[in-house]
């Protein structure tokens, strides 16, 4: 019967929904266990090793403080020197971008100063050359066609072996 009760007082308990008096008792009866049957017995037993634990006094919080303080006062060189290299860092990319836009610049107003000459004053050479150099460039292109050729025989096998 008992342990029923006290399961009845855990669910409570976890829930939120039990009294006092019933929080009690489930203290009472976790405390009074020898051995550590779950993790509810160990709860409560935490519990109270925690309540019976001396607060913590004044001098901690100096100490704490004190070491707060001198931490502090051991980064300033650190924060100094990281401040010197972010502002040379946004310095050299100022530098960089004002470099770049200023030759960018002097690109678009030397392409207005360029006058256009024609090599050829007779249009009958121009042409002639014009056709010499299109027939190189498509004489090197249809160099690659042979491999292609060569590709798609051997597509055509290899279908014929799959068919057979």
């Amino acid at each position: 019967m008992e342990s029923k009760k006290v399961k009845a007082n855990l669910e409570k308990y976890w829930e939120g929904s039990s009294s006092l008096n019933e929080e009690k008792e489930l203290k009472a009866h976790f405390l009074h266990k020898q051995e550590a049957v779950d993790a509810e017995h160990e709860y409560f037993i935490y519990l109270r090793r925690k309540k019976d634990q001396q607060p913590l006094d004044a001098r901690f919080d100096e100490k704490i403080l004190g070491r707060i303080r001198t931490d502090n006062q051991d980064d300033k060189p650190k924060n100094i020197s990281l401040k010197y290299w972010l502002a040379a860092a946004v310095l050299v990319l100022f530098i960089s971008v004002s470099i770049i836009f200023r030759n960018e610049f002097i690109k678009v107003n030397n392409a207005d100063n360029i006058v256009e000459v024609d090599t050829f004053d007779d249009p009958e050479k121009a042409f002639e050359e014009t056709k010499r150099a299109l027939l190189m460039i498509s004489s090197k292109l249809n160099y690659g066609s042979n491999y292609a050729t060569q590709f798609s025989k051997f597509d055509r096998s290899q279908s014929n072996l799959k068919q057979n």
